[in-house]
């Protein structure tokens, strides 16, 4: 995509809104894709692992994206038809990764949340981040928290996260030694009232 095109778009993107929904478990390849979109960026422009291969495997991460949408818990975003993110929301975290006193306080989980690089600088991703907490808040009314875990080496993912009004928590370590041990976390419901326009189911 050359320079102007990319603005066009950019400008038309900013304008219009997204429409999310359930994933259904036909989709996993469509799930996939994002995934490899994203580890090939990753691989060409950053200083990370994250998504060099496919972990553990790849079939032992293509069961786990599949368990995922079997479950409910996948949503994918459009640009009208064009699939341009997704987002997982869990209500309860990993028992390795976050302690029994943290679990203690109901949180919504978010994981492999991605946007197509095509849409980068419209602030989606914020915007997406607020609209999960929300959605994972109908299943925990409870919820006070929004926890994500990140890749451990790609620092760069995680000053984004601060950027958006998340703290560190821990580094930590699993049996199966997951990749993705630094967590974060930040109240459901800031202070400051949302400014989510743009994803809405319909």
């Amino acid at each position: 995509m050359d320079t102007e095109q990319g603005a066009r778009q950019r400008r038309r993107a900013a304008r219009i809104g997204y429409r999310i929904r359930l994933a259904r478990p036909d989709e996993l390849d469509d799930v996939l894709g994002l995934i490899d979109h994203a580890a090939d960026w990753l691989r060409k422009k950053k200083h990370t692992t994250q998504w060099d291969r496919p972990w553990p495997s790849e079939e032992g991460r293509r069961n786990r994206v599949d368990k995922a949408l079997r479950k409910g818990e996948t949503w994918l975003l459009f640009d009208r038809e064009r699939l341009i993110g997704t987002v997982s929301i869990k209500v309860s975290g990993h028992k390795e990764l976050w302690t029994a006193q943290e679990r203690a306080t109901e949180a919504v989980y978010l994981h492999r949340l991605i946007v197509h690089r095509d849409y980068t600088g419209l602030g989606l991703g914020a915007e997406l981040i607020e609209w999960a907490g929300r959605k994972g808040a109908e299943r925990r009314p409870a919820a006070e928290l929004i926890r994500i875990d990140v890749w451990t080496d790609n620092t760069e993912l995680h000053d984004y996260y601060r950027r958006q009004g998340f703290w560190d928590v821990a580094v930590r370590t699993t049996s199966d030694d997951t990749p993705s041990g630094a967590l974060f976390e930040r109240p459901l419901r800031p202070h400051l009232p949302s400014t989510v326009t743009r994803i809405s189911e319909r």
